[in-house]
């Protein structure tokens, strides 16, 4: 954490930041996508930079400061968006999630030990950088998978301007992890043993200041109310019926929603795509750690048992997002197991819910598709507890029909706990791998889960860990032999005019 807070317009504690600072970090985020530095703060940072100012850009922030980056990975033709051109660098759409190990090849302010490796994770849609004349390479990151594919190779992670008072980086966690990084900016900048303690006593203090509020500049604080707190961590497992169901809209809001409430909240995702936590770490004001991801197939970083042990020493309530849907990958046997979520479900033993979109197929259509996803899940020997209709048109939704398709998943022995309305962004900031508003999807998000979803029964539905272990070979063949016995009953004769 910096020592000290630069605001929109540039100013600390009313001064202006090129005046009251050493050095500025630009963190990750959406900056770049969502366009939100204003030009009082880009005249303060350019200033920072031509007095010869320490400035440091990590992943979204090094970007602010290249030249320009394509953010089109979803567009027949590139999409600019400009940045300040204090780095001679470019970027174009290169996915990477990985904890990786990377080796320091330049000098800078904050990379003096040249030769050695430090470590950290990427988290970046946009990140094949284009480096050129002006821009002095001083990281290399040896990164395993890129675009969703096991593809090792080593990547420039970051650079400098020529003076070396400029840094840009895609490393996170650099500072936190890696003392040599640290040691550098102090020699930097000349400060003493003692003087690191101070600013860190300070930012302790600035920490526990941010973490109490409930996203970004929001005024709203989380409640201090221990009496509800669980005992023992507990953990809800979020799946979906397919990619794009609202996962990660769920899993956001209902985080931040309990995170007013004064749960200590926690959020973790099966497989690597961490992208998917940070609108849930904006609201909840958590890192990113090394137990983030579970590991299923080749995709994640830490196996299943290491993540809950670690997580659970963290935090009292633990919300688990899935990946994609949850039975994808479980046919893969050329991987290590689990490989998909369904077994993640399996051996953590958790109170499981399901989303189900209901933009593609109506709410009637998902009415049915959530109903025999249960079913399925259920008969395999997961805890299916609760099912939330996402992305729905309700205008025609009376009370009846509400209560019809409650009776239809209690028949099912399982509850329906929200019904969401589709919520319009304009642009394409509701797609969180693509383009993203992280301050108004958060707001959304849990302005939904507080409206719409039944927050206190699900807060009752979640319950502790035991032990983490599954015959995973078995449940395999289960899955194998429920398709094989699949079977629709049908009128002896076929269907007649008369049965429709």
């Amino acid at each position: 954490m910096p020592t000290d807070i630069v605001r929109e317009d540039g100013r600390v504690h009313g001064k202006k930041a090129s005046e009251a600072l050493d050095m500025l970090i630009i963190p990750g985020g959406s900056l770049v996508e969502s366009q939100s530095i204003k030009d009082s703060l880009v005249r303060e940072i350019l200033r920072m930079a031509d007095a010869g100012k320490f400035v440091l850009g990590i992943c979204s922030g090094l970007q602010v400061l290249s030249k320009a980056t394509d953010i089109g990975r979803l567009s027949s033709t590139p999409i600019l968006r400009h940045g300040l051109g204090l780095l001679d660098v470019e970027f174009k759409p290169l996915i990477c999630t990985d904890r990786v190990r990377a080796t320091i090849v330049g000098k800078s302010f904050m990379t003096d030990a040249v030769g050695t490796d430090v470590t950290g994770f990427h988290c970046h849609t946009y990140g094949k950088m284009i480096t050129h004349e002006e821009a002095k390479p001083i990281l290399v990151s040896h990164v395993r998978r890129v675009n969703y594919h096991t593809a090792p190779q080593d990547i420039v992670s970051g650079v400098t301007n020529k003076q070396g008072n400029v840094v840009g980086v895609l490393m996170h966690a650099l500072l936190d992890e890696n003392p040599s990084i640290i040691q550098s900016i102090m020699k930097s900048l000349d400060i003493s043993a003692e003087e690191l303690r101070e600013i860190r006593e300070v930012n302790s203090k600035l920490s526990a200041e941010i973490k109490s509020e409930v996203g970004i500049s929001t005024s709203i604080k989380s409640q201090n109310n221990t009496g509800q707190q669980p005992k023992s961590p507990v953990f809800l497992l979020i799946v979906a019926t397919g990619s794009g169901s609202g996962k990660t809209f769920i899993v956001s809001g209902i985080a931040g929603a309990l995170k007013k409430k004064g749960f200590h909240v926690g959020v973790l995702k099966v497989g690597g795509d961490i992208r998917d936590l940070v609108p849930a770490l904006y609201l909840i004001k958590e890192p990113i750690r090394d137990y983030s991801s579970i590991r299923i197939g080749e995709s994640g970083w830490k196996p299943l048992r290491e993540v809950v042990e670690k997580a659970s020493r963290k935090h009292d309530f633990l919300l688990v997002e899935g990946a994609m849907s949850a039975f994808t990958g479980l046919l893969n046997e050329e991987v290590t197991r689990p490989s998909s979520t369904a077994e993640v479900a399996l051996a953590l033993d958790a109170p499981t819910i399901v989303v189900v979109g209901c933009d593609k197929e109506g709410i009637e259509g998902a009415v049915i598709s959530a109903l025999n996803y249960a079913n399925v899940m259920k008969n395999l020997g997961i805890k299916v507890k609760g099912v939330i209709l996402n992305k729905a048109r309700i205008s025609y939704l009376t009370d009846e029909i509400k209560t019809l398709i409650k009776r239809a998943f209690n028949n099912l022995g399982v509850e329906l706990l929200g019904i969401v309305p589709r919520i319009e962004l304009e642009g394409r900031g509701m797609i969180p791998e693509v383009e993203i508003r992280y301050e108004e999807f958060g707001n959304k998000a849990v302005e939904s889960a507080e409206r719409f979803l039944d927050l206190k029964r699900l807060t009752e539905l979640a319950t502790p860990i035991g032990k983490v272990s599954v015959d995973y070979d078995a449940f395999l063949e289960k899955f194998k032999k429920s398709l094989t016995n699949f079977r629709l009953d049908m009128p002896e004769g076929g269907i007649e005019k008369g049965d429709y």
